[in-house]
């Protein structure tokens, strides 16, 4: 049986190692797998959030309701709206044509600064 803990410790993994594909799918040219890996770092490293607190977390609203509920109830930084925007971007653009490679590596950096917030968070 998965244990909550069980589920915190998977989306915490997928969200730290989607990040560090970033660059592998960047080095190959596939620029609409790297730009949605940003965001899947971006939406595990939510999901672990919101687990850790029993929030829902399986859909895409869910994910920025549980950011914008970071930053009203617990007083997160402002900046995570900003960083979920930008990641949330990454996700869109997915389906509308990926961003260039530098674009995508500078995503990949605020979202390692999101990632970082968000596990501070505890």
């Amino acid at each position: 049986m998965t244990t909550s803990a069980d589920t915190i410790a998977y989306h915490e993994e997928r969200s730290r190692h989607f990040l560090d594909l970033v660059d592998d799918e960047l080095a190959r040219g596939e620029l609409e797998e790297a730009s949605n890996k940003v965001w899947g770092a971006a939406a595990h490293a939510i999901k672990a959030v919101a687990e850790r607190r029993g929030w829902e977390h399986h859909a895409h609203a869910l994910l920025e309701e549980a950011v914008g509920r970071l930053v009203k109830e617990e007083n997160a930084p402002m900046d995570l709206w900003l960083q979920y925007l930008t990641a949330s971007a990454y996700h869109q653009r997915f389906y509308g044509g990926p961003p260039p490679a530098e674009a995508i590596r500078a995503g990949k950096e605020l979202i390692a600064q999101f990632i970082d917030t968000l596990e501070s968070l505890d």
